[in-house]
Parts: C-alpha cells; sequence; structure tokens
C-alpha cells in the first residue's frame, strides 16, 4: 500500500503546532475506544487498513443486483475473495448468513455423534473444528449455566430473616426437631465443584496439529503470494473471526468500534471547541480546525512577469488551461510571500528558513525582510473605503501602462526588490520577496562513478518538488480574559510559533 504522491499546493497550507491558549478540535476531542464492543448495525470497517467500508452495487448483467464492500483507501475489495451481498442494508447480518453457510457441515444431530465417536477415537477431530465462533460462545454459554446451577446450593428462601442466622436455625431445631447443630451440619450435603468443558458439544475447540499435507501446501502458497498475502497478527486478533486466517484472502470484514466522545471547551474564552452529535450519520469524524483561523495565513506566487506566461485570471480562451511552467536548476527566482492576518490586533511576525533545503536536491531559499509587522484585520469593505492602504507596487500616474499592468497582472520592471524592505504593504496582509535559486537534479562529476554511487544519486518519487520549509513567529497584545473591574482593559503579551511547508514547484533539470 503506497502514500498517495505529494503535489505542491499554493497557498500553503502550514503543519502547525499550537500552545494550549489557542485550542483545536483535533488536540482537544477525545475519544474513548472500547476493544471488545463492536457495532450491530452496519457499520464496518475494512480488515487491511481499518478505513470505513461502503456498500456498492457489482457491475454484473444478472437478473439480482449484487453489492460489494469497498475500501476507498487501500482499494479492498469484498467481490474479490468471493463476499458479495444481496442488498446494501443489514450487512452485519448478510456476512454471519455467509459465514455460517461456509463453516456449517452437517446437522446437529450428526455433530453430536461425530463428536461422540471423535472421544471414543473412530474418526478424526481435526475434521470436527467447529469455525463457528457464535455457535461455540452459545454452547460454552449453556455449559457453564448449567454447572453453575448444580454446583450451587438451593436458594434460601428465607434470606432476609432472622432464620438465617446459626445459631437461631439451631435452636429452633432443638426445640421441635429434636437435632443438634452437629446433625444438622453432617446432613448437609457437601456442593459439587465445577469441572471444566471439553468436547465440541460443549464449546470447546482443543488445538490439533495440521498434517504434513496441509503444511506442505500452506508453505507452498506462501512462497507463490509472497509475504505481503500473509494476515499480520494484528488483522487476526482484532476479531475472533479472524482468529484462524491465515492469508489476506481470508480475512472477514470487521465491525466498527464503538466509541464515546466528549464535549470540549476552550480554556480561555469558554468557547465551544467539539460538540458531539446527539445523533450522528456516520462514523466517520469531523474535525474543525479553529485554530487555523486564528494564525498568519501564507501565499506564495513568482514575482516577475517572465516566471509566468499570463496571470491565471486573465485567460482569453477557456480551452487553454494554465499551466505552471517547471524551475529551472541553478536560475534564481524571486517569488512574493503574502502573510495576512486574521486577529483584529497588530501581529509583529518573524520568518526563519535554513539556506538550503533539505533532502537529495539542494536548493537555496534567502527571506529579503524576514521581519515585519501586519496590521488588524477589519470588515470586507475596510479594503475599499480605507484611504490609508500604502503600496507602491504600480505607479498611480493613471497611465495606460499602469492599467495594462493591473489587468494582465505584469508588474513595474523598474522597481526592484531591496533587502530589509517589504514588498507590498496592505491593512491586514504584508507582502514580502523571497529568492530561490533551484538545485540540480543531477551532481555533474569529471571522475565517472561507480554503480551503486550512481544508483544511490537516483531520485525517488517526488524528490524533484521543491518544498521551503518555514518557521512563522507572530506576537501580539491581546486583551485579558477576566479583567479586574474599576480598571482599564489591560493586555498581556501572546505568542505562537510553527512550522509549515511552502511548494514551489517541480525542478525540470
Amino acid at each position: 500500500m503506497s502514500n498517495p504522491p505529494l503535489t505542491p499546493t499554493l497557498p500553503a497550507q502550514p503543519t502547525i503546532s499550537i500552545p494550549s491558549r489557542i485550542s483545536s478540535s483535533a488536540t482537544n476531542a477525545r475519544k474513548f475506544a472500547v476493544p471488545n464492543t463492536k457495532s450491530s448495525g452496519s457499520c464496518l470497517d475494512c480488515p487491511i487498513c481499518e478505513a470505513p467500508l461502503n456498500p456498492t452495487s457489482v457491475g454484473d448483467n444478472g437478473i439480482e443486483e449484487e453489492y460489494a464492500l469497498r475500501c476507498q483507501y487501500c482499494h479492498w475489495n469484498s467481490a474479490d475473495v468471493g463476499i458479495r451481498l444481496a442488498k446494501p442494508t443489514k450487512l452485519t447480518e448478510q456476512l454471519a448468513k455467509l459465514r455460517r453457510a461456509r463453516t456449517d457441515g452437517p446437522s446437529r444431530l450428526q455433530e453430536d455423534d461425530e463428536a461422540d465417536a471423535a472421544r471414543a477415537g473412530e474418526t478424526d477431530a481435526s475434521k470436527l473444528q467447529s469455525r463457528d465462533h457464535d455457535d461455540a460462545f452459545v454452547k460454552l454459554t449453556a455449559f457453564y449455566k448449567e454447572q453453575l446451577s448444580e454446583s450451587s446450593d438451593a436458594p434460601n428462601p428465607y434470606g432476609g430473616s432472622s432464620y438465617n442466622s446459626p445459631a437461631n436455625l439451631a435452636r429452633i431445631m432443638n426445640i421441635y426437631g429434636g437435632l443438634s447443630h452437629s446433625a444438622l451440619k453432617k446432613s448437609r450435603e457437601k456442593p459439587q465443584p465445577m469441572r471444566e468443558a471439553h468436547g465440541l458439544n460443549e464449546g470447546v475447540a482443543t488445538f490439533q496439529v495440521a498434517s504434513g499435507d496441509d503444511e506442505h501446501d500452506t508453505v507452498r502458497k506462501i512462497q507463490t503470494l509472497g509475504w505481503d498475502e500473509l494476515a499480520s497478527a494484528q488483522q487476526r486478533a482484532i476479531t475472533p473471526v479472524n482468529g484462524e486466517a491465515c492469508f489476506t484472502n481470508d480475512l472477514w470484514p470487521v465491525s466498527t468500534r464503538l466509541r464515546t466522545k466528549r464535549g470540549k471547551r476552550c480554556k480561555v474564552c469558554n468557547q465551544i471547541v467539539f460538540r458531539p452529535e446527539a445523533k450522528p450519520g456516520s462514523t466517520r469524524t469531523k474535525v474543525r480546525m479553529l485554530a487555523h483561523d486564528h494564525i498568519p495565513k501564507l501565499t506564495l506566487q513568482p514575482l516577475n512577469a517572465a516566471a509566468r506566461a499570463q496571470d491565471p485570471s486573465f485567460i482569453v480562451r477557456t480551452d487553454q488551461p494554465y499551466v505552471e511552467p517547471s524551475l529551472r536548476s541553478h536560475a534564481a527566482q524571486q517569488y512574493v510571500l503574502t502573510v495576512s492576518n486574521p486577529l483584529f490586533e497588530t501581529v509583529n511576525v518573524t520568518l526563519a528558513t535554513p539556506a538550503i533545503t533539505p533532502g537529495k536536491v539542494k536548493s537555496r531559499v534567502t527571506i529579503l525582510c524576514p521581519e515585519f509587522s501586519i496590521g488588524p484585520a477589519g470588515e470586507m469593505w475596510d479594503d475599499a473605503l480605507s484611504s490609508s492602504t500604502t503600496s507602491t507596487s504600480r505607479p498611480e500616474d493613471g497611465s495606460r501602462k499602469a492599467a495594462m499592468a493591473s489587468l494582465t497582472g505584469g508588474e513595474d520592471s523598474e522597481r526592484q526588490p531591496e533587502a530589509g524592505k517589504v514588498w507590498e504593504k496592505s491593512r491586514n496582509h504584508t507582502k514580502v520577496i523571497l529568492e530561490i535559486v533551484p538545485g540540480a537534479l543531477k551532481e555533474m562529476s569529471i571522475v565517472p562513478k561507480a554503480e551503486e554511487a550512481q544508483a544511490s544519486d537516483e531520485l525517488g518519487e517526488d524528490e524533484d518538488v521543491l518544498q521551503v520549509p518555514m518557521f512563522v513567529r507572530a506576537e501580539w497584545m491581546a486583551e485579558v480574559s477576566h479583567p479586574p473591574r474599576g480598571k482599564p482593559e489591560p493586555k498581556e503579551p501572546r505568542e505562537i510559533g510553527y512550522w509549515c511547508v511552502l511548494g514551489v514547484g517541480r525542478i525540470a533539470g
């Protein structure tokens, strides 16, 4: 099972390390799984990866429509192992009938006769091993109930009265029955000890050594299919139904484990972060990343018009999709990093990134302005009505050149990025310049390398994708949650730091 390929996306989705003050439902929604309690409805999980299974119609041309269980993650299909259902509802009941039909042998009367014959040594007991877990559990429960009723004393109808006392009972028997307490003790019968269950009719199947031919067939099948087709110990132990499975083709769908969810509130503002549904429609977890709406957001795009042929929003013909050009090795390119502020306070941001990106392909990254401030967020119409917006990316002379630059997304070629200065600043977002020099996919060497060295230099999957790791640190002054009465509202400093990955593109060579 291979992981999905890594595709760079713009804007970047950061991987966040969040302090306890800014809570998210992914960290605060606690689940308590009960391993021994399974769902009795139609909730089933994949036996390979434990992902939810969905019933899908099988595309046969038969008269009766059939359904199969399919996993959307590892693409496991129950039709490949011979499990087909008649309808998409009552899945657990249909699977139980299919297992009973496969494992049921002769009738109950024949089973009892063969079990008695197996005890006498007339037949092979290994052929009578019952694979129906539910049937064996019912037999074992009935046996122990019978043993408990036989071994325990008869219930005393006067258990709550004073006649239950041994002294009172002995005194009454001496007066009316002429029996002493010692004679009464001797007349009592001792309960017989419980015996253990044995035999197939009592729900116990002993271990039987497989014959040599069966072991040779299993070893030959392992050599043919390989180790990947063997069922792991975790897959066999997750449910009693798969306890005797040897290969993945013998695994049955697993009932979903029951979980209980508990609501959670934020420790600072007492806002409900996670609230469990009273009647959930599915077993899949819905996570609301509230913390993602309270941290600076990053967006990366090329700076010069030469880096991209045209603006994706300015395409005359709709049948011409915008294709991001590939990156050239050792060719310096400049990108605009836009950092927006969703908070209602001014935020001081500090950016940090390694000078050389990790991985086989070494690329150089430089941030021209790593420290800057971002204004507070406001309403949607504040950007259009605000007259204090400072932008020097285009000349404001009203010329035809500025109008075309605004329309096509081009920038003024006379302005050059400078170190220590922001590129553009608006009310709640700031733009800075990143200089990136993509590395070479293959190192040039005059001396020929050995075969092992050449094999180690070969790139794996998506290793030619340029990704820039970046650490973002934000500081701001926030109001105190519980200020003292009769005093002006004080403010306290807050800080957050997290790592994110910026996807730039794919290096052509």
